[in-house]
């Protein structure tokens, strides 16, 4: 977990207490240096000052709400600022909680251990990839709804994947599902910035939501490097063949070809209900499986709601 404080004294004090817990904590004094550490590592919890040089913890707190990588990140409060307004403040900014200075370490390491239970036991995630779930992406989408914002609802279904399961077992099909999970939010960021959303319906299913002038740019970077990457995951015979021999759904000996993504996009117009999007989607989803062309992923986009 972070500790971030521009007094060092309280750093040592949470960082002495919770490692006796078996924590793991990295001390910052500033939100820069904050910012800089999320690009490329995801703690479990944060403990934020509210009083600090350069970005506050008001400023810093309202970032990691709004950035998609780090939006479930529990968020603690530690500040030495009591008023009301404060609380209110950062708990409408999206604070988990808030302790006030000078606070007591037991209490302090029970609100911990209640947050990151509830996180670890939050059904809304999906628990092997920690990415929403279809709640939380009907949500995302009814909101973009309401508020008439543009957007493109592109669900992702990767092929092969059941034959994949049979033959290498769960635990590699396990590998696989998290490999497109983290593919999704790498593309994602690097191509639509902050305004994309990735959910995890289950299975080998997901959505990408992002606005509809980049679905088509992401949803290409994606398919080609899961077309890239795919291979790795067999072995050295499997993979100069290029297909895998088990049993299908009627019981029947069949080649399977190495797994490929389908995304299918929807960039409704007109449309306003969630229900019929995610139909549309599925029927085009149906349809690109279906194609007798197409050789490895595709994607295709529906333009006609």
């Amino acid at each position: 977990m972070l500790v971030v404080d521009d007094d060092p004294n309280v750093g040592l004090l949470i960082s002495a207490v919770l490692k006796k817990y078996n924590y793991t904590v990295t001390t910052f004094s500033r939100g820069e240096e904050v910012l800089a550490f999320l690009k490329e590592s995801k703690p479990d919890l944060i403990l934020l000052d509210l009083r600090m040089p350069g970005m506050d913890g008001y400023s810093l707190c309202k970032h990691i709400r709004e950035s998609p990588d780090t939006r479930d990140i529990p968020v603690i409060i530690l500040s030495g600022v009591s008023e009301v307004d404060a609380r209110i403040n950062t708990i409408e900014l999206g604070a988990d909680d808030f302790i006030t200075k000078p606070f007591d370490v037991r209490e302090l390491r029970a609100r911990i251990n209640r947050i990151l239970k509830r996180k670890s036991a939050d059904t809304a995630l999906n628990p092997l990839t920690r990415l929403p779930g279809s709640p939380a992406i009907e949500e995302d989408v009814t909101r973009r709804i309401a508020e008439d914002e543009p957007f493109a609802f592109s669900y992702i279904d990767a092929d092969n994947f059941k034959a994949y399961n049979d033959v290498y077992g769960y635990a590699k099909g396990d590998e696989v599902i998290k490999r497109i999970a983290v593919l999704l939010s790498e593309k994602a960021k690097a191509i639509a910035g902050h305004d994309y959303f990735v959910g995890h319906v289950g299975g080998d299913d997901f959505v990408l939501i992002t606005s509809p002038e980049v679905c088509e740019i992401v949803a290409k970077a994606i398919t080609e490097d899961f077309d890239r990457l795919i291979p790795e995951f067999y072995n050295e015979a499997d993979r100069t063949r290029g297909f895998i021999t088990t049993m299908d759904r009627k019981n029947k000996t069949k080649d399977f070809p190495l797994m490929s993504l389908t995304v299918a996009i929807v960039a409704p117009r007109t449309q306003r209900h969630y229900a019929k999007i995610v139909e549309s989607a599925a029927e085009l989803k149906h349809y690109a499986k279906e194609l007798t062309t197409r050789r490895g992923s595709i994607f295709v986009r529906d333009r006609r709601i």
